[in-house]
């Protein structure tokens, strides 16, 4: 179930956000042993000039200031090893697919616990 919001300025350029959000879910999902059918992804663009990053709004995406900002939900029972994994390679997939450098994006993560999360028409639970 993790769940990966990512918010940007819109892109100077062209950018194909439903390619990146595909390959995105498919390298999440593949190395993570989640099933594709369980990861989601949406992408949502702030309006220009409404971006502050070191005191300055900029109207369009930069490759190395205002980082990305993404926020990852994942299940609480995932170790550490496997949330840093996520991290790295929801950074690594979006370097690669967009014009923006690797050290231009910035990851929270929240974890999601079991009787929190309502999804498939009930209110999940899980072992710890």
């Amino acid at each position: 179930m993790p769940l990966i919001r990512i918010k940007s300025l819109p892109f100077a350029q062209e950018v194909n956000i439903p390619i990146t959000l595909n390959v995105l879910s498919k390298a999440v999902s593949g190395t993570s042993d989640i099933e594709l059918k369980h990861v989601m992804a949406t992408w949502d663009y702030l309006s220009p000039h409404h971006y502050a990053h070191n005191g300055k709004v900029v109207d369009c995406q930069p490759e190395t200031t205002h980082p990305l900002l993404v926020h990852l939900i994942a299940p609480n029972f995932n170790t550490e090893e496997q949330i840093a994994n996520m991290l790295e390679v929801i950074a690594d997939t979006l370097a690669d697919v967009l014009p923006i450098a690797k050290e231009n994006i910035f990851i929270n993560f929240s974890p999601a616990y079991s009787d929190g999360i309502y999804d498939a028409g009930h209110v999940v639970e899980w072992d710890d």
